[in-house]
């Protein structure tokens, strides 16, 4: 649950699609991206957008996407040189098809402008994933405004030789695919072919579990800053109640673990020793 404590950004669909639905996609004044089927639903000053098609030859620029501090843990797959990923255009949109936890074959929209992944709920119960009271929550934009969706974590997502795992990922009653945005694709440097309907992917070596040099760093030094200010504490503090004491030592024992878990996490990854001092 510890890895579900992160903030995911807006993620914003109305999705139930067929096979030949038209998907129109805006953003708004606020940066939220919206999908919707139904034109009447887009405001009528991002109707032209949404409704524009992509060049016949256009090809994107490669690009890194960097994350937020908290973004899950993620690994890559052994694969170091260049994966071609062949997807289907519909409209402006991308569509792929992936492995979610080595199980379920899902089909997503790329979406790398977004932070996250977003799985529809059937493929959630299908992977036997439970939403519970305590399931955390996020706030996600639709057509028809915003709900608090779950969030949960998902073992891996393998797009062709394209692995990705510890994930987390909103849960969306509304749509029938998934979206597969930032947190995925931080993992590579990334380039789209839209004449060829491919997109490449390259290891990004300046990440590793989807986190830079200094964000590795920065969870390091706060779990080391914790137990030293807590090992301070009760040193130079006359804590003389046993169950107080007890307590801060039982919480000083809790970090400690947690550095121990996170220097096992980083050396699963190959994290340099120089990002984590």
């Amino acid at each position: 649950m510890q890895r579900l404590a992160i903030l995911l950004a807006t993620v914003s669909l109305q999705l139930a699609v067929g096979a030949s639905a038209e998907i129109y996609r805006w953003t708004d004044a606020d940066g939220t991206l919206h999908f919707t089927e139904d034109l009447s639903q887009v405001p009528r000053e991002h109707r032209s957008e949404a409704t524009r098609k992509a060049p016949a030859d256009a090809r994107g620029s490669v690009q890194t996407y960097s994350p937020p501090a908290h973004v899950a843990t993620a690994s890559r797959s052994g694969s170091r040189g260049p994966i071609r990923i062949p997807f289907e255009r519909r409209g402006t949109l991308m569509w792929v098809e992936a492995t979610v936890n080595d199980r379920a074959r899902v089909p997503f929209l790329i979406d790398t402008g977004a932070s996250g992944v977003s799985l529809p709920s059937e493929v959630v119960s299908q992977l036997g994933i439970p939403i519970r009271s305590n399931t955390p929550r996020v706030t996600v934009g639709t057509a028809n405004g915003f709900s608090r969706v779950p969030v949960v974590e998902i073992e891996s997502i393998q797009l062709g030789d394209a692995r990705v795992e510890k994930l987390a990922a909103t849960v969306n009653p509304t749509m029938g695919v998934g979206l597969l945005g930032g947190s995925f694709f931080n993992n590579y440097r990334y380039s789209v072919d839209t004449a060829a309907s491919v997109i490449t992917l390259v290891p990004n070596e300046g990440v590793r579990g989807g986190a830079a040099a200094d964000q590795w760093r920065e969870r390091f030094q706060a779990l080391r800053a914790d137990i030293r200010q807590l090992e301070t504490y009760l040193e130079e503090r006359d804590v003389t109640r046993a169950n107080r004491r007890a307590e801060l030592e039982g919480n000083l024992e809790d970090l400690k673990r947690n550095l121990a878990a996170l220097e096992t996490e980083a050396n699963r990854l190959g994290v340099p020793q120089a990002w984590r001092e």
